[in-house]
């Protein structure tokens, strides 16, 4: 858990976060042929996340008050995997129908 927690918020939130949630569910989309499965593997990641990192912050941190909503990468992720399996199966498409 040191280690999740030396990690720079800006950097965890920016970069890591957002390729893990979007490459596993992109990932994920392009196992199942189906691109509708990408946002929404990504929204539960995204969620599981968020809600583990409000929880953690509530449970370490009691003493402060903390009021925690849900962030508007709940919107941006899912619709930023959409495009990008749309794209990805898109080009198997082309590409298996050149063959």
């Amino acid at each position: 858990m040191e280690f999740i927690e030396s990690i720079d918020p800006f950097l965890m939130q920016l970069f890591i976060v957002p390729l893990i949630v979007i490459g596993l569910g992109v990932f994920v989309s392009f196992l199942t042929k189906k691109v509708f499965v990408a946002p929404l593997i990504t929204l539960l990641l995204n969620i599981l996340y968020e809600t583990y990192e409000a929880w953690y912050r509530n449970h370490y941190y009691s003493e402060y008050e903390i009021s925690y909503t849900y962030t508007p990468y709940n919107i941006i992720f899912p619709v930023a995997s959409l495009v990008i399996s749309w794209v990805v199966a898109w080009g198997s498409s082309v590409r298996s129908q050149i063959k």
